[in-house]
């Protein structure tokens, strides 16, 4: 039985105070019914897409058929499930259309001076995952383009992060190859911000990330002043806990 109480089969990812898989909102068309009931604003890429955490047996589980241990031996894996669309108001000329999924970490090596200087820093990326969603000469108007797509992302994937030292952050990209016609379109090429709070199992950690085997960690605290005549006293957990009390403030 699992120690932090039943897991739904799937969960969505959500960032606080903000719809995911949305982006801001940029000067097009005004928006119209589509045949499926969502508003369609003529002649830009809409992208809907988001991670869902999903249990699923392992391949050794699977063969022991109705062992007793199966039901227990599953692996946490995050998907992405997306999809792209469009209504063209005049034909657009591509090769393809493909689908990227990006995870960097941006590091702040100097922060500026917060008027004239500004930050500078280092990106590297940590996970790549591409599609290819339409292939052929030329994409019609007046049709409703809507493309499906999904993956799994690899066990070593690092939830989304934000410090003053830097990010880890992952993005969504569809855009048109080999452009020769644009036709009405401002942008064949759009980028939203997908936000994974996924990256472990509370039962069963995923392989790749390296946490302690103690499901149940030493917890450790200390007190700190907040005010004048105020102090609190933080709790965490010893065995993942880096740094010191003024970063888990700042964290």
């Amino acid at each position: 039985m699992p120690i932090f109480g039943s897991r739904p089969g799937s969960r969505a990812a959500s960032r606080p105070g903000s719809r995911p898989g949305s982006a801001p909102g940029s000067r097009a068309p005004s928006p119209t019914p589509g045949s499926n009931g969502r508003s369609v604003k003529f002649d830009s890429i809409q992208i809907e897409g988001n991670l869902y955490d999903v249990l699923k047996p392992h391949e050794a589980a699977s063969s022991e058929g109705d062992s007793p241990d199966a039901e227990f031996a599953k692996e946490l894996q995050v998907v992405l499930r997306a999809t792209a669309s469009f209504t063209l108001t005049k034909p657009v000329r591509a090769t393809a259309i493909r689908a990227e999924f990006r995870g960097c970490m941006v590091v702040i090596t100097d922060p500026g001076d917060g008027q004239f200087r500004e930050a500078e820093t280092e990106t590297e990326e940590i996970l790549s995952m591409s599609w290819t969603i339409w292939r052929g000469l030329e994409l019609e108007a007046g049709r409703e383009y809507s493309f499906e797509f999904n993956g799994i992302l690899p066990p070593s994937t690092p939830r989304t992060l934000r410090t003053p030292s830097g990010r880890i952050e992952h993005t969504l990209t569809v855009k048109f190859v080999n452009v020769t016609d644009i036709g009405k379109m401002r942008r064949t090429r759009k980028t939203i911000e997908i936000w994974n709070p996924f990256s472990m199992d509370a039962d069963s950690p995923r392989p790749g990330l390296d946490f302690h085997a103690d499901l149940e960690p030493e917890m450790v605290g200390t007190t700190v002043d907040v005010d004048k005549n105020l102090q609190a006293f933080l709790r965490f957990p010893d065995q993942c806990f880096k740094g010191n009390c003024n970063e888990v403030i700042r964290l």
